[in-house]
């Protein structure tokens, strides 16, 4: 199991962006959205290798509830969350 999770720094915009945009449609919304990121985040911690290899070492994984998915990598002990990107957006993007 992985101990420790880091965002880069494109993620963590990308993730704080989107719990606002989120809370200003619906209150509440973006805690709801920040509890699947959470989850999500928790299932890879649980088995990293499970998921979708993109590129190289790059991983994706889809998010419950909501049209995102999470692009991650492992390093030692440590996930790294490289993106938290909308699935309507360009993949090519990410």
């Amino acid at each position: 199991m992985l101990k420790k999770v880091k965002f880069a720094a494109e993620a963590s915009r990308e993730f704080r962006e989107s719990i606002e945009w989120y809370e200003s449609r619906v209150r509440g919304l973006g805690l709801g959205f920040t509890d699947e990121i959470d989850s999500t985040i928790e299932r890879i911690r649980l088995n990293p290798d499970m998921y979708l290899k993109v590129v190289e070492d790059i991983k994706r994984i889809q998010v419950n509830k909501f049209p995102y998915s999470l692009f991650y990598t492992t390093e030692d002990d440590t996930l790294i969350i490289l993106r938290v990107f909308h699935n309507k957006r360009n993949p090519i993007k990410w």
